[in-house]
């Protein structure tokens, strides 16, 4: 689907109780068991308006995914724009996985899925590509911003220290997931202290 497609069809509301509603099914039966029967009903509209708004369910998953990313986008580029010292991106960073593991459980088991469903789909591994690269991309524009206004002092290319970064929060949010009872604030502070060798405080901080 065109992505003006797509931004006509998430502006209705029939459509957008419908990407709700597939988001709550992939969150408590996963993709297999979310059919369009079960999303239908819970959206409550007809299994028909589903095909013709997405066409598959895979689509639908798309739409999911692109919709909560771009979400996700706009605030972490709204707190990285106030972002002026390495503890505001610290404090940014743990936010973030508190966030996710307490409030947007689904939204982990959602990119799981589609992780899982990319390896048989390319237009799902493309969707999947796109989102986490816009992530990236404003992670590393800001350390960029940062570094060259003597901010911060990176020990490693911003864009491999955001990779860095979102991948341990990626990876730190599936391991509290599974494991709901371990050592959050232990382990958070680790991973903190191990960035905090890649991004320190610059000669204007």
């Amino acid at each position: 689907m065109a992505s003006d497609d797509a931004t006509r069809v998430l502006a209705t509301d029939k459509a957008m109780r419908i990407v709700d509603a597939m988001r709550s099914s992939v969150a408590r039966r996963g993709v297999a068991g979310s059919t369009f029967d079960h999303v239908a009903r819970e959206a409550g509209v007809s299994r028909g308006l589903l095909h013709y708004y997405f066409g598959s369910k895979e689509q639908l998953l798309v739409e999911v995914a692109r919709r909560d990313s771009q979400v996700r986008l706009e605030a972490m580029t709204a707190e990285l724009a106030k972002a002026q010292t390495t503890e505001d991106l610290s404090s940014l960073w743990i936010r973030s996985i508190y966030a996710t593991v307490r409030h947007e459980p689904e939204y982990v088991t959602m990119l799981l899925e589609m992780y899982t469903l990319s390896q048989r789909q390319p237009e799902v591994a493309q969707e999947l590509a796109a989102l986490s690269q816009a992530m990236n991309d404003a992670f590393d524009r800001r350390l960029q911003e940062l570094a060259d206004e003597g901010r911060i002092e990176l020990r490693a290319a911003p864009a491999v220290v955001a990779e860095l970064v979102i991948g341990f929060g990626h990876g730190l949010s599936l391991r509290f997931l599974s494991n709901p009872g371990g050592d959050m604030e232990g382990v958070v502070q680790a991973a903190t202290t191990a960035i905090g060798r890649l991004v320190r405080p610059g000669p204007n901080a």
